[in-house]
């Protein structure tokens, strides 16, 4: 092999590396063929049809780890734990709106027993009158 080409295969080692870890510097990060080159900075082809051995010893790394780096496999895991943890949230939310619309209800019909108890007793009210003086000490007109 030439200089060149010994050259291509460790850019492109060190780039299959650095997906592994989950420390890349110019691709996405994804575990592919396309991002390995992306990644070594060097053209598909090369890995498809020259170094084809380095792209089969990079897919079956991959596979080892599930398909995702491990920063990304954190990342899966850190947002599996956000989207339970927004499930409890909009569970409790939604329990919590069950018991502010029940009190509502309860207020309500609170109040509306309260204005019809003081009217009752106003209308019981208007019937009586004041005494202001006992009938045997009233002044004669």
């Amino acid at each position: 092999m030439t200089a060149a080409a010994d050259s291509t295969r460790d850019a492109i080692r060190a780039a299959a590396d650095r997906l592994l870890e989950g420390t890349p510097l110019r691709s996405t990060g994804e575990l592919t063929v396309v991002q390995l080159a992306a990644e070594a900075d060097v053209k598909r082809w090369l890995l498809t049809h020259k170094h084809r051995d380095l792209a089969e010893q990079f897919q079956a790394r991959a596979r080892a780890l599930a398909g995702d780096s491990p920063p990304v496999a954190e990342l899966k895991k850190r947002i599996s734990e956000l989207e339970d943890a927004n499930a409890r949230l909009k569970a409790a939310d939604a329990e919590r709106q069950e018991l502010t619309d029940f009190y509502t209800q309860v207020i309500n019909e609170l109040s509306t027993a309260l204005d019809r108890a003081t009217a009752e007793r106003d209308d019981l009210l208007g019937n009586v009158r004041s005494i202001s003086q006992a009938p045997s000490r009233r002044p004669a007109h």
